[in-house]
């Protein structure tokens, strides 16, 4: 019985597209987070206008889910992986040649629009092309070493932005970019082949698909589990942890880089084991959330109530514990692709994507209006940067309770539930 093999295959190339593709959407996601010293110096801009930059990437982003997902349910992910890239290429090509604020932000906003289109649409494919019960797994590590692309951005990119300059770096994460664009126009199909009319994307009315999200418990589930367990993270990631560890900890460029690195093989290593967790106990799918978020507020408090700066390896907790974030909020897609019909899985998949990022959106705001406040000047001191990230202690709140009062019943059904099609 040697028939599968191929298919099987085939199905692991294009899910390794996919990642490759996501990784390098990472990279252009999280660079402008490891270059916020030299954007300040190139565009003249203080913290609220550095602040600006996350918050039009991430605003786009989470805009234009809904729209995204719609569009991935009417025309197929391979489609949208293309047309992600490419936007995003476009966003980093312009920042390369901008030398002032509004190219910059232009270039910014195409950025967070092309990203909006990648995961969704990784999601999409995995849910084509695996058996319903491995589709926890391996979303889990399409996250996780999509998450690779911070490393991108921590390292190579970093030392490319420091030796080479800004034009040459930004040019760099294009390339990078297009590159995907090829792999994908190669080697992926929206489904395999062998199901009947898998080439042809199946066509829903946008009110049908909104519907069938909106009034959806576990979509809410999902909704609120991903910002419980991202927002921090993306507003340590994208803007605020580098200027944190160095200007506030004293921390050096190797220091710095060594501690995101670990952030993101820590999240490896706990992607497969969170997905086997996800599949194996789906009626717990609500707790492995909500676990995840105490460890991310417990982390936070134990440095923010610290008042002198810490080492590197004092800081290697909360590095952990934004990567225990970073790997269970994949759960929410899980919870999401469970509670509604197949075709529309990319719909429900960018509603869950805006409960993490519009959260992000506010954290990174808030940060920066905290730090303007607190440090007009803009030498913000460790104690402004403490005061400004337990501001986001009321976004937490929020959103976990939100997860409690969506998780109370109807999150445990069994991923058959609402989920594509087993594939054997």
């Amino acid at each position: 019985m040697t028939a599968p093999r191929p298919r099987l295959t085939r199905a692991h190339l294009v899910w390794a597209v996919g990642v490759f593709a996501y990784l390098c959407a990472v990279s252009g996601r999280a660079a402008f987070g490891v270059a916020g010293v030299e954007a300040s110096a190139r565009f003249g801009v203080d913290g609220a206008a550095l602040s600006l930059f996350g918050v039009v990437q991430l605003g786009t982003y989470a805009a234009a889910q809904i729209p995204a997902g719609l569009l991935l349910d009417r025309i197929g992910p391979r489609r949208m992986l293309v047309l992600g890239a490419v936007t995003m290429a476009a966003g980093q090509l312009l920042l390369a040649l901008a030398t002032g604020v509004p190219v910059a932000l232009l270039g910014r906003l195409l950025t967070g629009m092309g990203d909006a289109a990648t995961l969704i649409s990784v999601v999409r494919l995995i849910a084509s092309w695996f058996p319903t019960a491995q589709v926890p797994v391996f979303t889990q590590l399409a996250t996780m070493i999509g998450q690779f692309g911070q490393a991108v951005a921590a390292v190579p990119f970093l030392a490319l932005l420091l030796g080479a300059g800004w034009t040459a770096a930004w040019s760099g994460l294009a390339f990078l970019l297009l590159l995907s664009v090829l792999l994908v126009l190669a080697l992926v199909q929206d489904a395999p082949p062998e199901e009947p009319g898998a080439a042809v994307p199946r066509r829903a009315r946008a009110g049908a698909l909104l519907r069938a999200v909106f009034t959806s418990r576990q979509a809410w589930s999902g909704f609120f589990l991903h910002a419980l367990t991202l927002a921090t993270v993306n507003a340590f990631i994208f803007l605020w942890g580098v200027p944190f560890l160095t200007e506030g900890h004293g921390l050096g460029a190797a220091e710095v880089g060594a501690l995101l690195t670990l952030n993101v093989v820590v999240m490896v290593a706990l992607g497969p084991l969170i997905g086997l967790l996800t599949g194996r106990f789906p009626q717990h799918r609500v707790l492995l959330g909500g676990i995840a978020g105490a460890i991310l507020v417990l982390a936070w408090t134990a440095i923010l109530l610290t008042p002198t700066p810490l080492t590197a390896w004092q800081l290697v907790p909360l590095m952990v514990a934004l990567a225990v974030g970073s790997a269970t909020c994949s759960v929410g897609f899980d919870l999401a692709r469970t509670g509604v019909p197949p075709r529309a899985i990319g719909t429900a998949t960018g509603m869950v994507n805006i409960g993490g990022y519009s959260t992000s959106l506010l954290a990174v705001l808030l940060i920066g209006v905290v730090l303007d406040l607190r440090a007009p000047d803009g030498a913000a001191s460790l104690a402004d940067y403490r005061a400004a990230f337990a501001s986001t202690g009321v976004l937490m709140a929020a959103v976990a309770l939100g997860l409690l009062l969506t998780g109370r019943t109807g999150t445990g059904s069994s991923p058959s539930s609402g989920a594509a099609p087993t594939r054997r």
